[in-house]
């Protein structure tokens, strides 16, 4: 239905050659060890290698070992028990990532930065896939602009993927659990020769989901994706390395996997008499099809240069995205051939580069420092298509559909925008050990970002409406041209944090630090305001501008990490307070298909977080956390009334406990026994609080039980959501009128295996 094949490989060539064109030759090196000597993780979320229990940021870790532990298949498997985060996975087949009650939402750029061997991802599309060949995740709270600059204010992810084995060698594993839910992933590496080494990898899912259409028979969960990635590691002397690495990923599954609640409307003959967040016994009732049809790649070349009194860092990087999601509008029900009954597509395609350079001094120096520049240019090409649902079909094509097709309705909402941003940045940041005990942290980022949006639907009248199919045209009257449908905004900001940290004599530090975070402003396809005002209920509010403001925030925070009981016991705490301004939020309006970024004028946040792992001598492992988040709206000009109100998209808290046991039982076996429970708090989806649309609290109980020979081979069985909780995901208010669900996978259980050679 939508282009593939030819275009995804010749996307792969050309990428390819941009990360080849100015590669010298690539080889290899063993990876570094993660524990430190005194047996602490080492993080790099700094950008510089740094002792956990030493870095003034709150910080969660997930090892190699963590993911086999808990069997994460997905970002969502461990960002669910990380105290005071928020995942949001959306049946687009999006994802948002919300830290400390800063939220990510559609169409606006992130609040938290994801960086995978150290290359920075410009768009959050690509994030939320099958995590495989992974050596650590670091999951950074608070404010990390000065670091990462943009999309930062929030936090960051940090990824670091394993580096190619010294000797031939590899894994395998594969499982299989409800659904027919089907996974298997390789990886092979080793060396090329005494300087040059390899590793390929790659994963593949197919699961047909836990819900069932009543109307067609589709399983709207649906999903068969496939990741693949090659690197090449180079070391040709021990002051310079070489990393290059290309991958990319091939996914379709279902979309628009959504239930409206309508008062007063039936849902499968299943009454529907008020809204409410919490209800999950409605069918999927639809009789179109969803589709989600996505394909990345992407190369990133990585050098490092040892020149003594400094190192030399580049890191250079490209990608492509093509995305595309339609299927059935609100509201969701088998309505084809019916008045106003509509069907909906929407396509992305993202084209990225981006460039960093940076000088670090050496690490064993009482004063240490990093300076460098970043540079960024990201294009993204975007339609949203509205089409008469005549016999259930979604448009196949990129272009306005005319009337009088007897399969194909005609189009009756169109838009299509080009989107650029351009960013440069300078950083820089200093670190000092005033005692041997006492550091000082400093750093400082300007962000120069540049942006525009250009609307490129046709200057033409649409005969189903009678109404221009350029909302620019439509909205700005008469004389208006399709050369007058572009904007162009400067956002320029600059991002400081200073920190200070005391090391304590039984391990561990205390520290206090101050941050500021930003992310840019931008634009809604140019006339979206007068068009939503055209179609609004009389009495809805409509807060969209074609234009909105940058979001900023200030952090204050002050954390503890001890280590205790001759280190069997980490103990990490922390408490923050957050303002922030123009805080970005997503509103979407199907009956005129437009998705759309708005702005709260100012919220507060505040609350405090607390993890522990505690290794018993002799005993079990025991762990588990707890994040609070008190979020308020404090000021909105647009409706002074709803100050006051929880600030929307994220939990007020979310708690975590678990226990876990080695069990020897001769030889080199092992029998581990592994149980988890999480809490998540409620949480309300729109800053009105719309009654009926806050999510009450969710318990979710996971348990494994794996049988493991050495380092050999592994076999476990598992279940995720034991006791079949069942909850929404997700929950989008509508003008106060009415509002659509996403339902949460129910109880899955499963076996897995995995073979090392």
């Amino acid at each position: 239905m939508h282009s593939r094949g030819t275009k995804f490989h010749a996307s792969l060539a050309s990428v390819i050659g941009l990360a080849l064109c100015s590669s010298p030759a690539i080889a290899q090196t063993e990876p570094s060890d993660i524990p430190a000597s005194n047996g602490e993780i080492v993080v790099t979320g700094t950008k510089r290698d740094e002792n956990l229990s030493q870095v003034p940021i709150a910080v969660s870790v997930v090892t190699d070992g963590d993911i086999a532990a808990k069997g994460i298949v997905r970002p969502q498997d461990y960002l669910i028990s990380t105290p005071n985060v928020t995942f949001i996975d959306e049946a687009t087949g999006d994802s948002f990532t919300n830290i400390r009650g800063q939220t990510s939402v559609r169409n606006s750029d992130p609040n938290v930065a994801v960086v995978i061997d150290g290359v920075q991802l410009s768009s959050l599309k690509q994030f939320n896939q099958d995590l495989f060949n992974i050596e650590q995740i670091e999951v950074l709270k608070g404010p990390q602009s000065a670091i990462f600059g943009r999309n930062a204010a929030a936090g960051a992810i940090v990824v670091r993927t394993k580096l190619p084995r010294s000797e031939l060698g590899g894994s395998v594993l594969a499982s299989y659990g409800s659904w027919n839910t089907a996974r298997a992933q390789v990886d092979v590496s080793g060396p090329l020769s005494d300087t040059l080494g390899f590793s390929v990898a790659g994963s593949f899912r197919d699961t047909q989901g836990p819900f069932t259409n009543i109307t067609t028979g589709e399983k709207p969960y649906r999903l068969r994706t496939a990741l693949g990635q090659a690197r090449l590691y180079w070391e040709p002397s021990a002051d310079l390395t070489v990393d290059l690495k290309l991958s990319g990923h091939d996914t379709q599954g279902g979309s628009t996997a959504l239930q409206s609640q309508f008062v007063g409307l039936p849902i499968g003959g299943i009454p529907v008499n008020e809204l409410d967040a919490n209800r999950t016994d409605l069918p999927f009732v639809t009789n179109v099809r969803g589709e989600l049809d996505e394909w990345l790649v992407s190369g990133s070349l990585k050098i490092d240069y040892d020149m003594g009194w400094a190192s030399i860092t580049s890191v250079t990087a490209a990608d492509k995205l093509y995305q595309f999601f339609g299927g059935d509008s609100p509201p969701y029900l088998a309505d084809s051939g019916g008045p106003g009954s509509t069907v909906q597509g929407y396509k992305y395609r993202d084209r990225n580069f981006s460039q960093e350079v940076r000088l670090t001094s050496p690490d064993d120096q009482r004063f240490r420092w990093q300076v460098g520049l970043y540079y960024l240019k990201f294009t993204r090409g975007q339609i949203s298509e509205l089409n008469q649902d005549l016999v259930g079909v979604v448009p196949p094509s990129d272009g306005i559909d005319p009337l009088g097709n007897a399969i194909i309705g005609a189009t009756v909402s169109y838009a299509r925008q080009r989107y650029e941003t351009e960013s440069f940045a300078p950083f820089a940041s200093l670190q000092f050990d005033i005692t041997p005990e006492l550091h000082l942290n400093l750093a400082g980022r300007y962000d120069i970002e540049k942006r525009s949006v250009v609307e490129l639907a046709p200057n033409a009248i649409n005969p189903a409406t009678g109404a221009n199919y350029n909302l620019c045209i439509q909205a700005r009257g008469p004389g208006t041209t399709l050369a007058d449908c572009r904007a162009s905004e400067t956002f320029k900001e600059f991002e400081p944090k200073a920190s200070i940290s005391y090391d304590l004599p039984t391990g561990g530090s205390v520290y206090a630090s101050y941050g500021k975070g930003f992310k840019s402003g931008g634009f809604n396809p140019l006339g979206s305001r007068a068009a939503l005002l055209a179609v609004a209920p009389p009495g809805s509010q409509v807060f969209v501008q074609d234009q909105f403001d940058p979001e900023k925030s200030t952090s204050w925070e002050a954390g503890a990490k001890l280590r205790l009981f001759d280190r069997s016991l980490s103990l990490n705490l922390a408490a923050f307070s957050t303002k922030v301004s123009g805080a970005q939020q997503f509103e979407f309006f199907p009956s005129a298909g437009l998705q759309t970024t708005t702005s709260i004028d100012r919220v507060r946040l505040r609350g405090f977080e607390v993890d522990f792992n505690w290794r018993i001598p002799g005993g079990p492992q025991l762990f588990g956390a707890y994040g609070y988040t008190d979020g308020k709206v404090t000021a909105f000009a647009a409706n002074p009334a709803l100050v006051g109100n929880r600030s929307p998209n994220s939990a007020k808290y979310n708690l975590t406990g678990g226990i876990t046991h080695d069990f020897e039982l001769g030889g080199s076996l092992r029998l581990t026994p592994r149980i988890e429970y999480v809490r998540i708090g409620s949480i309300w989806w729109d800053v009105i609080n719309t009654p009926g649309s806050k999510r009450a609290p969710v318990d979710l109980f996971d348990a494994r039980l794996t049988l493991a020979d050495g380092e050999l081979w592994s076999l476990s069985i598992f279940g995720k959501n034991i006791f079949n909780e069942k909850y929404n995901r997700s929950v989008l208010p509508l003008l106060g009128v009415f509002q659509l669900t996403s339902r949460a996978e129910t109880r899955f259980v499963g076996v897995e295996g995995r073979f090392n050679f």
